[in-house]
């Protein structure tokens, strides 16, 4: 696979030591979306914790599209460029899985803010097991499950086996304000989605990549998170997780 770009020829260095794009600020591995109406941002250190948008009180602050590799990791490249965050993993046990995370800035409303992960695998091993999850966990009061039917999303209070993306609902009472969280897998690359629950935060896992991983294949998916009024949430999370569930999927190699 070809060698990413260079880091300094992906966004520009000032004086003051941050790195900027026209969409991300960049501090060291911390990487701000410096366009969004709530706190987010992104530790290329902690995957696990994906996008983090903080809230009031430390109990209500969420963390959406962190990568679970299932083992320790180290942070081997990374660069910025437009929309995009890019950071590569290599795994600390015998997988030898080389896990590339893309933080996309994704289309959404003017009083909604949607993020993407592109996730993708490969190793050096003949074969390897490259079974990993995307997990959000949110302070959430309510649940809602998702099911995509004829391009249009319908919603359940009850767990559906066939959901594809779940919308939590948060309230001014866990210091977030009357703000909805969507979590969103594209079908034609998901395999399974939990939502459980710890204490009064809920964790969603997207699991990927099922199957053997062999050498030379290359591993592709993506998953959608957006923050957004409770008030019409089901609507704009419904448009968004439609739209998203259309998209064709991802091409491996």
């Amino acid at each position: 696979m070809p060698s990413p770009a260079p880091l300094q020829s992906s966004y520009s260095q000032s004086s003051s030591g941050t790195t900027e794009t026209p969409n991300w600020l960049a501090t060291g591995h911390c990487i701000t979306d410096a366009g969004s109406f709530t706190s987010a941002a992104v530790d290329l250190d902690q995957p696990r914790q994906g996008i983090t948008l903080a809230g009031k009180a430390a109990s209500s602050a969420c963390s959406l599209l962190g990568l679970d590799l299932r083992s320790d990791c180290r942070l081997a490249d990374h660069w910025l460029r437009g929309d995009d965050v890019t950071a590569v993993y290599e795994t600390d046990d015998a997988r030898h899985l080389r896990t590339t995370a893309m933080w996309r800035l994704h289309p959404s409303g003017d009083a909604t803010r949607a993020w993407e992960l592109i996730a993708s695998a490969q190793t050096s091993l003949l074969q390897s097991d490259a079974l990993l999850a995307v997990v959000s966990e949110i302070e959430a009061t309510d649940v809602l499950w998702g099911t995509c039917e004829d391009g249009t999303v319908r919603w359940h209070a009850g767990e559906s086996s066939d959901a594809t993306c779940v919308l939590l609902g948060r309230s001014r009472a866990t210091g977030s304000g009357d703000t909805s969280v969507l979590v969103a897998a594209h079908p034609g690359d998901a395999r399974r989605m939990t939502v459980r629950r710890d204490g009064t935060r809920v964790v969603v896992e997207c699991w990927l990549f099922s199957t053997e991983l062999e050498k030379g294949v290359l591993l592709r998916s993506r998953v959608l998170a957006a923050v957004g009024r409770t008030a019409d949430a089901t609507r704009w999370a419904g448009d968004l997780a439609a739209k998203f569930a259309a998209s064709p999927p991802m091409l491996t190699t």
